[in-house]
């Protein structure tokens, strides 16, 4: 660039994505900013390991069904610089910050999915230039400079050419109705260039629907006459069926809720009790110790659960729209995993439906229905670390679980107020027992002191985690 004038020498017709975003986090690396001052305003905000996280939707729509991909920004609190950003045509992550004439520089960008890294090898002050040094016409004939414009959907949508309809697969899992959402890069002649991750009601359509998409045409986009390259969210509808005699499950959140319902006294939330339980376990000294779990409900927003093992201790409550949270000790990761499967069962708005695959399976001899998420072996086993499942019998009641690296067996249901309490849980670590957990006491409970929720100083925000309380 010189003054007014703007030159380019393109070696191609197109300026590839991944390139274009690599190279405006290196000199730009800052987001749009009206755009995401704007998302902000109505973002999900987290304050986590001294930085300040704020999440959004983008949202897609082809007129009739919308569908959202997750956006977000990071930022160090201690200096206010990018830790991260992801938006439609910008994002990176950004690292090695160096000071170059009082500025901040990252001098390590990452980009994509696959990820591409570039590294600012050299940064220096720019010596006396030749006179012509900014002249593009010195290195040839000029090219028309390839742009690109992030376009809303519905304006790339007027350009979109007619096409031969999709032709759904019948699927054995997932839903059969939904929706899914993926960024698209459509070069300056329509063509379709890059089709981003599917964002996908059922992930077993993804594969056809990007086939579809990337073989679309499009009347080129103009910006002041000229074509550009739009990038933008392309939203798609689906409808499918099951293949013959294909059993028909419920959705995997109907499992999960019924099975909080039938086996987790918090979750019926209509009396008060207090639960006790001992645990046995290893500390990280390598000495077995027997530690005490409390779990006291008054209501679904005055509730306290507590772990202690040896120096160890673990702590959250709610009291009112106020949660706590307090750890200390050498193996409160021993009490976080305790509490964590207590009650292990997403939460509902942690999951993606069609994520999860369903299937009956038999477990020590009971039949029950397997939910599912992540690498399992020709034997159906699940892949202990990487995936997780969850075993429910025909009334409902979660017996055996495996998620955060452990697998969970339940056992010993009792009654209790309309539910069935898990007796007996054994947590087994790389198939070695590493907790086993009796509850010894559960009874109702009229009257609680109301300074019991509070935690003073240890105010705690539920963020990244799938665990209900």
């Amino acid at each position: 660039m010189n003054g007014t004038q703007d030159w380019q020498k393109n070696d191609g017709d197109y300026f590839p994505e991944w390139l274009r975003e690599t190279a405006v986090a290196l000199v730009k690396p800052v987001p749009p900013i009206d755009h995401v001052l704007l998302e902000v305003e109505t973002a999900d905000i987290h304050k986590i390991a001294g930085q300040t996280h704020a999440q959004w939707m983008n949202m897609g729509t082809d007129g009739v069904v919308s569908k959202g991909i997750g956006a977000g920004i990071a930022l160090n609190d201690s200096d206010g610089l990018v830790f991260y950003g992801d938006e439609v045509g910008w994002g990176g992550l950004f690292h090695d910050y160096q000071d170059f004439h009082g500025r901040k520089i990252a001098r390590v960008v990452s980009v994509g999915s696959p990820e591409v890294t570039a590294k600012i090898t050299v940064l220096e002050d720019l010596p006396t230039e030749p006179e012509d040094f900014f002249s593009g016409s010195a290195l040839g004939n000029s090219a028309e400079p390839i742009r690109t414009q992030v376009v809303d959907e519905q304006s790339l949508r007027k350009n979109l050419l007619a096409n031969e309809p999709i032709q759904w697969p019948q699927v054995e899992n997932g839903p059969l109705t939904g929706a899914m959402v993926t960024t698209i890069v459509v070069d300056r002649e329509g063509r379709v260039r890059d089709v981003g991750t599917m964002v996908s009601d059922n992930p077993a359509l993804n594969a056809v629907a990007q086939q579809w998409i990337s073989q679309l045409k499009f009347k080129p986009y103009l910006v002041d006459g000229l074509p550009v390259q739009a990038i933008s969210t392309l939203t798609l509808s689906f409808k499918t069926l099951r293949p013959a005699g294909t059993e028909s499950f419920e959705s995997a959140r109907t499992y999960f809720e019924r099975g909080r319902a039938v086996g987790f006294p918090s979750a019926k939330g209509d009396a008060p009790y207090t639960l006790h339980a001992e645990f046995v376990a290893r500390e990280s000294s390598g000495a077995v110790m027997t530690g005490q779990y409390q779990d006291t409900w008054a209501n679904a927003t005055h509730w306290r659960r507590e772990a202690r093992l040896g120096e160890s201790y673990l702590v959250r409550t709610e009291d009112g729209e106020d949660r706590y949270g307090l750890e200390s000790g050498p193996d409160a990761s021993v009490l976080s995993l305790l509490l964590h499967v207590m009650e292990p069962i997403p939460a509902i708005d942690t999951f993606v439906e069609s994520d999860w695959k369903i299937k009956k399976q038999e477990v020590n001899g009971i039949k029950t229905i397997r939910i599912a998420v992540g690498p399992e072996d020709a034997a159906g086993r699940m892949e202990e670390g990487n995936s997780r499942a969850f075993w429910f019998d025909e009334d409902g009641k979660l017996i055996q679980a495996i998620t955060s690296g452990a697998q969970i067996n339940r056992s010993d249901f009792a009654s209790f107020d309309g539910s069935q309490v898990a007796q007996l849980i054994d947590i087994r670590v790389k198939n070695t027992l590493t907790i086993r957990l009796h509850v010894d006491s559960l009874q109702l409970g009229n009257s609680l002191p109301t300074d019991k929720f509070i935690v003073k100083g240890h105010l705690y925000t539920r963020a990244f985690t799938d665990e209900v309380r």
